[in-house]
């Protein structure tokens, strides 16, 4: 696990920052660059001429306009060079926020013929915040330095006060890679401890915190086992979580499984890591209680609207999921007594898992969306130990659903290569109707091995 603390001293970086005229670096400009040396305070800040697009578009955002930019000129070589020898840019990391500035670079270099991209070393420092994918787009850098009690902070962006303000911030993060979870009313971020035991959900949901755990890959085969539709006027998927949290109680009502309470565990594990910061997100919550006939109770008047129409759904969808339930009782689970959130913990990997309903021989997990079972192998493994596992699945049209078992056999195995996967089909696709195919492929720059059709000669 990568969780060796960064250096934050300011003789091993540079940081950059540029204003952009958009996000995509191949067609729109690189309207500056800013770089900022915080050992001795150099800077340099320069405007650059337009040259893909005809206008500046994002003057509200960074404040450059297009009289700024006139008579401006390209980087030259001289200049780079320069760059390189007062900012040691090929002996320093260069420290940045966000994908899009080595990209833009990368680009630019690219364009004007410049060489030195190459001798350069990024780093995303963005990459240290594990959050989820799915949050609510209030973890912005402002904020962020909001959070941290960083000054400065404009409403409209300049190159040099965001270079300075993402140092400040960088050495707030003091060389921690950071756990940013979602509370009711606020992120709480917290410095990620070498013994916290991750939850599963977390390396499919956190993209940052996934590339710091090293683990197997894990392979899948699965195969449809059982499909039911149910339709109806009041039937409908909610956002955000509402359909997967309400219709999974309803299913463990209706089967009597029986909820194991982790919730110390669960406190303590979280409690390893160091609390050193919060901040209020965006995200509006809503509290209710899931009753024991599988219908919900908000706890404010104002929420009454969405309890309305979640128990419209769980109403028209109980009776119809009926023989769903008997399946998963008799079939998955053979009759036996089931338990909802039972934890499992793989103290090597320092991986932990909380199974949606499981028995000794069997684990189903229940996911709202239609997602393919390779985007859950891996939870299911880590679930498994040893059980057969089955996957539900749910795909929402307008008024119907259907509800889709498969049984998913997990493994540990090799990383497919979609990438030349990829290729190989759209090599055959071209080579379809000769009389020759592909018979072997390693990488795009090297030959392709074909065989003839009829005689087999390669």
């Amino acid at each position: 696990m990568g969780l060796t603390s960064i250096s934050t001293s300011p003789a091993n970086y540079v940081v950059l920052d540029v204003e952009t005229n958009g996000l995509k670096s191949k067609e729109d400009d690189l309207l500056s660059v800013s770089i900022y040396k915080p050992d001795d305070g150099k800077t340099y800040d320069r405007f650059l001429p337009l040259d893909l697009n005809r206008d500046v578009y994002t003057t509200e955002i960074n404040g450059i306009t297009k009289r700024d930019l006139k008579g401006r000129s390209h980087l030259v070589q001289a200049d780079v060079d320069e760059l390189f020898s007062t900012f040691e840019l090929d002996r320093r990391t260069i420290l940045h926020y966000g994908g899009l500035d080595e990209r833009f670079i990368r680009d630019y270099f690219a364009r004007h013929n410049l060489a030195g991209y190459e001798r350069m070393h990024f780093f995303n420092f963005k990459r240290m915040i594990c959050s989820t994918k799915f949050s609510d787009g209030s973890l912005s850098k402002d904020r962020l330095c909001e959070a941290f009690g960083i000054e400065g902070v404009s409403s409209v962006h300049t190159g040099m006060n965001d270079c300075k303000l993402e140092w400040q911030l960088f050495k707030a993060f003091d060389g921690r890679y950071l756990l940013a979870t979602m509370r009711a009313f606020n992120w709480q971020f917290s410095a990620l401890d070498p013994d916290y035991i991750v939850p599963v959900s977390y390396l499919s949901t956190f993209p940052n915190l996934s590339r710091l755990y090293e683990r197997p890959y894990i392979s899948f085969e699965s195969r449809e086992v059982y499909r039911l539709n149910a339709s109806g006027d009041n039937i409908r998927r909610f956002e955000r979580n509402f359909s997967g949290v309400t219709v999974e109680h309803l299913i463990d009502v209706m089967l009597g499984a029986k909820t194991q309470d982790n919730l110390d565990f669960l406190r303590e594990n979280y409690k390893k890591n160091k609390p050193i910061g919060h901040m209020m997100h965006d995200t509006r919550p809503v509290f209710m209680t899931f009753n024991s006939d599988g219908t919900v109770t908000v706890k404010r008047d104002e929420d009454k609207q969405r309890e309305c129409e979640l128990n419209a759904t769980l109403s028209a969808m109980k009776e119809q999921i009926t023989p769903l339930v008997e399946f998963i009782r008799s079939t998955i689970f053979g009759g036996k007594e089931i338990v909802a959130q039972e934890l499992t913990v793989n103290e090597e990997m320092r991986i932990m898992a909380l199974c949606d309903l499981s028995t000794d021989d069997a684990v189903l997990e229940i996911k709202t969306s239609a997602r393919h079972p390779e985007q859950y192998a891996e939870q299911l493994f880590y679930e498994a130990r040893g059980r057969k596992t089955y996957l539900m699945t749910m795909d929402w049209r307008l008024g119907e659903v259907d509800f889709v078992i498969s049984e998913v056999a997990v493994a540990p195995g090799d990383r497919p290569d979609k990438r030349r996967e990829k290729a190989v089909k759209t090599l055959s696709a071209a080579l379809e109707g000769e009389r020759i195919e592909v018979a072997t492929y390693d990488n795009s720059t090297s030959p392709v091995k074909v065989r003839c059709k009829e005689c087999g000669c390669e």
